[in-house]
């Protein structure tokens, strides 16, 4: 009895596990553009059943293993009318699709702009200051700060030479 028992739930228990496991099936195909029937590079195959998808190489050709079951598959691409197809994947399967060009026209945009007038005779030259606290900040050398190597602090002003009482503005001498 115990036998045969036993039997019977190994048999069960063996029919359980074929009937869960699924059976997966290779989808595959071409993507190529109505117009010219060139391959397309970079076109999205996607299942949104199954949260999944996959792009075409650089031949227009993609592939994706799936369980069987039904499906339906966007394609999409930027330029190109989106697609929707259902299949019924009950084994290996080739699908190819033709995408066609869409077009949009846009509004039109007019850029305008107002620009101040700058005279060319009087050029305008470029001022900087420095504040009196930013001097007294300048460490001191025999009692008074050096207000001439506080110049050298100001954008484009360098030292003339060390030792030198000069500076220079923007490679000029002064």
């Amino acid at each position: 009895m115990t036998k045969r028992i036993f039997l019977i739930f190994s048999f069960l228990l063996i029919n359980t596990f074929y009937v869960f496991s699924q059976q997966r099936y290779t989808l595959s195909g071409t993507v190529v553009e109505a117009s010219s029937n060139e391959t397309m590079i970079g076109v999205t195959i996607a299942i949104p059943e199954l949260k999944t998808g996959v792009t075409t190489n650089e031949y227009g050709f993609y592939s994706i293993t799936l369980p069987a079951g039904d499906y339906e598959l966007q394609v999409d691409y930027l330029g190109f009318q989106d697609q929707t197809r259902k299949i019924s994947l009950s084994a290996n399967t080739r699908v190819n699709f033709l995408m066609v060009e869409q077009t949009e026209q846009l509004d039109e945009v007019i850029v305008t702009d107002t620009r101040k007038k700058i005279e060319i005779s009087k050029p305008q030259m470029s001022v900087n200051t420095m504040q009196a606290a930013t001097i007294k900040k300048i460490p001191v050398v025999f009692g008074e700060a050096d207000v001439i190597k506080s110049l050298v602090l100001l954008p484009g002003v360098t030292n003339a030479g060390e030792g030198s009482s000069g500076f220079n503005v923007r490679g000029g001498a002064a």
